[in-house]
């Protein structure tokens, strides 16, 4: 990828394991998640998303008792580029909506920030 990481501004946390996020819409996964923060997330999907698009999307997040919280946030589509994998897109994408129980979901799992 040639992003410009050093941009970000929130921590993020990788996906170690297979985390589908679909659209809670049209029920399709949109792709798997590959990093979160409080402000964005990384996808690694089938489709190129629409430029700017709009999403309501869903996926689950395990808190550090291994309790399941499903999370539904609203996303907005900011780049997306070919993988390396033929058939597959990175998207980046902004997060726009959140519940307070949501944002505090995210925030545990992505932990605290390293020194």
């Amino acid at each position: 990828m040639n992003r410009e990481f050093e941009q970000r501004r929130a921590p993020r946390k990788r996906a170690t394991s297979p985390m589908p996020v679909t659209d809670v819409m049209t029920d399709r996964v949109l792709g798997q998640l590959g990093n979160l923060s409080a402000t964005g997330m990384l996808l690694l999907g089938p489709h190129a998303p629409l430029h700017g698009g709009i999403h309501q999307v869903a996926f689950t997040l395990h808190d550090a008792q291994h309790r399941e919280h499903r999370v539904e946030i609203g996303i907005q589509e900011q780049w997306h580029e070919p993988a390396a994998s033929a058939g597959q897109y990175w998207s980046g994408y902004r997060i726009v909506a959140a519940s307070d129980d949501d944002v505090r979901a995210i925030d545990e799992w992505i932990g605290p920030p390293a020194d």
